[in-house]
C-alpha cells in the first residue's frame, strides 16, 4: 500500500482500502478485531523518512495488541507517508473513513483499546491537515482538499462529542484536549483557509463552508482555554509551561466550557459496489486478464491437460 505512484499500485491500494472498509463495517469483523483476549505481534512496514530512521525489521518489538491497533498504526503510516505534492486524495478519504468506521463502532460498543496511543493518529491527521494548508495554493487548484479536511475534523469532532465512551481513561481526554490547543495555530489556519474560500464563488464554495462549521467545538475549546492558559501563566510569572502544567489548567476548567452538539458524527456511507465502483472492478479484471495473456507461455502448456482439470471442477 506504500506505493501509490503508478496508476496500477494505486489501484491496489484501492482495493486494499475497499477490503478494509468492508471489515470495519462488520460487526462481527470488528469484534474479532477489539477483543483484548485476541491479541498479535503484526509487523509494519515503514518508508525511511527524511524525520525519522526507519526501524529495524524485528517483529519481536511489535507489541502484542488486538488487531484494531494493528489496523489503526497501519492508517497513521499511511498517513505519514502520503502527504505528497501528487497528493493521493481519494486513497487518503479511504483511509480515514476506515479510521472513522472504526471509531463508529468503538462509540456505539463503548469498546476502549487500552494501551492504544491515540496521540499518534492525532498527530498525524493534525499533521495532514497542515500539509493541506501549506500547499493550498497548489493543491486547490486540482482537487476538494476541504472534503479532506472535513473527515479530519469531523474524526477530532467524534472524540470531543464521544471520546469518553471509547477513550481508555480520562487522561486519554485531558490529552486530546491538550494537543487541540497545542496545535491550535493549525486549526485557525485551516478555519481561514476555508472562510476564505466559503466567501467566493468558486467550485468548492460549498464544501468549504461546511469545514467552517464543523470547526465550532475545536474552536470553542482553544478559545475557551488559551485564555485561562495565559492567565495562569501571568500569575506564575512563567513563559513556557510544561506539558503538567497545561493538563492541569485544563482539567479545572471542564466545567465552563460550552460545546454545540453535533449531529451524525458516528454516521457513513456505507460500502455499496454499484454502481459507484462497479467500472473500478471491471477495469481490474481486464488488467489482470491482459496481465495474465502477456506473462503465460501457451506454448510450453499441455492445453488439452487444463481443460480436461477445468471440466473436473465441480
Amino acid at each position: 500500500m506504500q506505493d501509490t505512484k503508478c496508476e496500477a499500485s494505486a489501484n491496489n491500494a484501492k482495493l486494499c482500502f475497499l477490503v478494509l472498509t468492508c471489515i470495519a463495517e462488520d460487526q462481527y469483523a470488528n469484534s474479532l478485531m477489539h477483543d483484548a483476549n485476541l491479541a498479535f505481534r503484526v509487523t509494519l512496514h515503514r518508508l525511511p523518512m527524511r524525520h525519522r530512521r526507519a526501524p529495524p525489521p524485528d517483529r519481536a518489538a511489535s507489541p502484542c495488541q488486538p488487531l484494531a491497533c494493528a489496523l489503526l498504526d497501519l492508517l497513521v503510516e499511511f498517513i505519514m507517508s502520503h502527504m505528497l505534492k501528487r497528493l493521493p486524495m481519494e486513497l487518503l478519504l479511504w483511509c480515514l473513513g476506515v479510521g472513522h468506521r472504526l471509531l463508529c463502532y468503538q462509540k456505539r460498543s463503548r469498546v476502549r483499546l487500552a494501551g492504544y496511543q491515540w496521540g499518534k493518529l492525532w498527530a498525524a491527521v493534525i499533521a495532514l491537515l497542515q500539509f493541506l494548508n501549506a500547499n493550498e495554493s497548489h493543491l486547490a487548484r486540482k482537487m476538494n482538499i476541504f472534503q479532506l479536511a472535513l473527515q479530519v475534523v469531523n474524526i477530532f469532532n467524534l472524540f470531543i462529542t464521544y471520546g469518553d465512551t471509547f477513550l481508555p481513561s480520562p487522561a486519554s481526554y485531558d490529552e486530546l484536549y491538550y494537543e487541540l490547543i497545542r496545535c491550535h495555530e493549525v486549526f485557525e489556519n485551516v478555519y481561514s483557509m476555508a472562510l476564505r474560500y466559503s466567501t467566493i464563488d468558486g467550485e468548492f464554495k460549498e464544501s468549504a463552508l461546511k469545514l467552517a462549521n464543523s470547526l465550532v467545538n475545536v474552536r470553542a475549546i482553544i478559545n475557551h482555554f488559551s485564555p485561562k492558559i495565559d492567565a495562569w501563566l501571568a500569575s506564575q510569572g512563567l513563559s513556557t509551561p510544561t506539558e503538567d502544567q497545561i493538563l492541569e489548567v485544563v482539567r479545572s476548567n471542564y466545567d465552563s466550557l460550552t460545546l454545540k452538539l453535533q449531529d451524525s458524527l458516528d454516521q457513513y456511507e456505507r460500502y455499496s459496489e454499484k454502481p459507484r465502483h462497479s467500472a473500478f472492478f471491471t477495469a481490474m479484471v481486464r488488467n489482470v486478464v491482459n496481465d495474465t495473456r502477456q506473462n503465460i507461455d501457451f506454448a510450453s502448456l499441455d492445453l488439452q491437460k487444463i481443460l480436461q482439470e477445468c471440466s473436473s471442477i465441480s
